[in-house]
């Protein structure tokens, strides 16, 4: 028990001596910058404060160098590219508006055809009128004739009669 008591204080030492040397160390490091300091004029510290300065925005400009030129360069070759799609789709546009000519005039000539084939049409539908008239006519003459016929054929079966029993007279 004894013994743990000991290594307790002991690391308990040994945390104060380090808290003490971390403090030590901080006072040591402001005493030599005021010892440092002591003897320069306040020019002297502002010179040496802009060149720190200088130097730590000189090494940020080269971190952003590192950045801003690939990202330029990559915007100039993106930009390169943009310009020639644009290229491609007028080109591709103006044939369009080529072919569109070539279909309006195709166009023009199916509409005359059409007008053609309408005013056909017309006379093919009166054509068509006139032939149903006609077959009317037809119909008409062709249902006397069935009647014509129909007496006929009548007539004959009242004829076939007198005429079979002549036939028992004729030698052939």
């Amino acid at each position: 028990m004894i013994d743990s008591k000991k290594n307790q204080d002991e690391i308990v030492n040994a945390e104060d001596s380090e808290n003490t040397s971390h403090d030590s160390k901080m006072n040591m490091d402001e005493s030599s910058w005021a010892e440092k300091n002591k003897d320069k004029s306040m020019e002297a510290c502002m010179g040496e404060s802009l060149d720190k300065l200088s130097t730590a925005f000189m090494e940020s400009a080269r971190r952003w160098e590192m950045i801003v030129y690939p990202s330029l360069f990559a915007f100039i070759i993106l930009a390169g590219y943009g310009f020639f799609l644009i290229y491609s789709l007028t080109k591709d546009v103006h044939l369009v508006v080529q072919d569109m000519h070539k279909v309006s005039a195709s166009m023009e000539r199916v509409v005359v055809n059409m007008d053609a084939i309408s005013r056909n049409m017309i006379v093919m539908t009166q054509t068509v009128d006139s032939q149903s008239a006609s077959m009317k006519e037809m119909v008409y003459h062709i249902r006397g004739m069935n009647m014509s016929m129909n007496q006929m054929r009548y007539d004959m079966s009242n004829v076939s009669r007198p005429m079979s029993f002549m036939n028992s007279f004729l030698p052939w």
